[in-house]
Protein backbone atom coordinates (compact mmCIF):
# COMPACT_ATOMS: atom_id res chain seq x y z
CA UNK A 1 0.00 0.00 0.00
CA UNK A 2 1.24 3.55 -0.82
CA UNK A 3 2.17 5.57 2.37
CA UNK A 4 0.07 8.77 2.70
CA UNK A 5 3.42 9.78 5.05
CA UNK A 6 6.08 10.86 4.33
CA UNK A 7 9.57 12.79 5.61
CA UNK A 8 11.03 15.48 2.45
CA UNK A 9 13.19 16.41 5.23
CA UNK A 10 14.05 15.48 8.44
CA UNK A 11 12.47 17.90 10.02
CA UNK A 12 9.20 18.25 7.45
CA UNK A 13 6.83 15.41 7.96
CA UNK A 14 3.95 15.57 4.90
CA UNK A 15 0.69 13.49 5.22
CA UNK A 16 -0.90 13.23 2.08
CA UNK A 17 -4.95 13.23 2.89
CA UNK A 18 -5.74 12.02 -1.07
CA UNK A 19 -4.26 8.75 -0.55
CA UNK A 20 -5.39 8.78 3.26
CA UNK A 21 -9.04 8.68 1.63
CA UNK A 22 -8.33 6.48 -1.14
CA UNK A 23 -7.03 3.76 1.29
CA UNK A 24 -9.79 4.13 3.25
CA UNK A 25 -11.93 3.19 0.80
CA UNK A 26 -10.38 -0.12 0.86
CA UNK A 27 -10.80 -1.13 4.30
CA UNK A 28 -13.41 -2.91 5.62
CA UNK A 29 -15.77 -0.91 8.50
CA UNK A 30 -15.69 -2.65 12.10
CA UNK A 31 -17.84 -2.37 15.10
CA UNK A 32 -14.43 -0.83 16.58
CA UNK A 33 -14.14 1.98 13.31
CA UNK A 34 -17.98 2.72 14.39
CA UNK A 35 -17.22 2.87 17.81
CA UNK A 36 -14.33 5.29 16.93
CA UNK A 37 -16.44 7.91 14.65
CA UNK A 38 -18.87 8.12 17.46
CA UNK A 39 -17.01 8.27 20.81
CA UNK A 40 -13.24 10.81 19.77
CA UNK A 41 -12.05 9.90 23.10
CA UNK A 42 -11.73 5.97 21.63
CA UNK A 43 -8.72 7.35 19.97
CA UNK A 44 -6.54 8.10 23.04
CA UNK A 45 -6.88 3.96 24.08
CA UNK A 46 -6.15 3.27 20.23
CA UNK A 47 -2.67 5.15 20.41
CA UNK A 48 -1.39 3.73 23.30
CA UNK A 49 -1.93 0.06 22.13
CA UNK A 50 0.40 0.72 19.57
CA UNK A 51 3.56 -1.40 19.54
CA UNK A 52 6.69 -0.19 20.21
CA UNK A 53 9.89 0.57 17.89
CA UNK A 54 8.58 2.11 14.53
CA UNK A 55 8.76 5.33 13.84
CA UNK A 56 7.11 8.38 14.31
CA UNK A 57 5.98 8.63 10.77
CA UNK A 58 5.06 4.72 10.54
CA UNK A 59 3.14 5.41 13.86
CA UNK A 60 1.21 8.08 12.12
CA UNK A 61 0.30 6.37 9.30
CA UNK A 62 -1.09 3.62 11.26
CA UNK A 63 -3.29 5.83 13.68
CA UNK A 64 -4.58 7.54 10.43
CA UNK A 65 -5.92 4.91 9.06
CA UNK A 66 -7.22 3.15 12.32
CA UNK A 67 -8.66 6.20 13.86
CA UNK A 68 -9.62 8.46 10.92
CA UNK A 69 -12.54 7.93 8.99
CA UNK A 70 -14.10 8.88 5.76
CA UNK A 71 -17.47 8.88 7.80
CA UNK A 72 -16.91 12.08 9.15
CA UNK A 73 -15.79 15.91 8.12
CA UNK A 74 -12.82 16.61 6.90
CA UNK A 75 -12.56 19.21 9.91
CA UNK A 76 -12.64 16.48 11.96
CA UNK A 77 -10.31 14.00 10.46
CA UNK A 78 -7.77 17.09 10.00
CA UNK A 79 -8.31 17.87 14.01
CA UNK A 80 -7.45 14.32 14.83
CA UNK A 81 -4.55 14.25 12.79
CA UNK A 82 -2.94 16.92 14.18
CA UNK A 83 -3.90 15.82 17.84
CA UNK A 84 -2.12 12.51 16.67
CA UNK A 85 1.01 14.56 15.32
CA UNK A 86 1.60 16.29 18.70
CA UNK A 87 1.08 12.80 20.52
CA UNK A 88 3.99 11.76 18.11
CA UNK A 89 5.86 14.83 18.80
CA UNK A 90 5.48 16.40 15.25
CA UNK A 91 5.74 19.60 15.94
CA UNK A 92 5.09 20.53 12.11
CA UNK A 93 3.26 18.59 9.47
CA UNK A 94 2.31 19.53 5.55
CA UNK A 95 -0.90 18.37 4.86
CA UNK A 96 -1.78 17.59 0.72
CA UNK A 97 -5.28 17.83 0.23
CA UNK A 98 -7.58 16.98 -2.59
CA UNK A 99 -9.07 20.14 -2.60
CA UNK A 100 -9.00 23.47 -0.69
CA UNK A 101 -10.80 23.94 2.86
CA UNK A 102 -13.14 27.18 3.61
CA UNK A 103 -12.02 29.53 6.03
CA UNK A 104 -14.23 28.74 8.53
CA UNK A 105 -12.55 24.75 8.23
CA UNK A 106 -9.02 26.24 9.30
CA UNK A 107 -9.88 28.50 11.76
CA UNK A 108 -11.79 25.89 13.71
CA UNK A 109 -8.99 23.07 12.96
CA UNK A 110 -6.49 25.40 14.91
CA UNK A 111 -9.12 25.96 17.81
CA UNK A 112 -9.10 22.83 18.20
CA UNK A 113 -6.10 21.35 17.31
CA UNK A 114 -4.19 23.89 19.07
CA UNK A 115 -1.88 24.73 16.15
CA UNK A 116 -1.13 27.67 13.64
CA UNK A 117 -2.13 26.19 10.04
CA UNK A 118 -0.88 28.23 7.21
CA UNK A 119 -1.75 27.69 2.91
CA UNK A 120 1.38 26.91 1.04
CA UNK A 121 0.09 27.10 -2.45
CA UNK A 122 -2.54 29.75 -3.90
CA UNK A 123 -5.21 26.75 -4.01
CA UNK A 124 -4.75 26.10 -0.91
CA UNK A 125 -4.27 22.16 -1.23
CA UNK A 126 -0.89 22.26 0.90
CA UNK A 127 -1.55 23.63 4.50
CA UNK A 128 1.64 23.45 7.44
CA UNK A 129 0.25 23.29 10.44
CA UNK A 130 2.95 24.07 13.50
CA UNK A 131 1.87 22.61 16.60
CA UNK A 132 1.24 25.57 19.03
Amino acid sequence: METSVEFSNPDNVVFDYTTFLSASCKQRVTLVDALKALIPAFEITWTSSMPHGMTDSEKLQLQALKVLSTNISDTNNLIRLLRLARAEHIDELMIKLPYALEELQLVEIESKAGCKVIKLDDEGEVLRAHMI
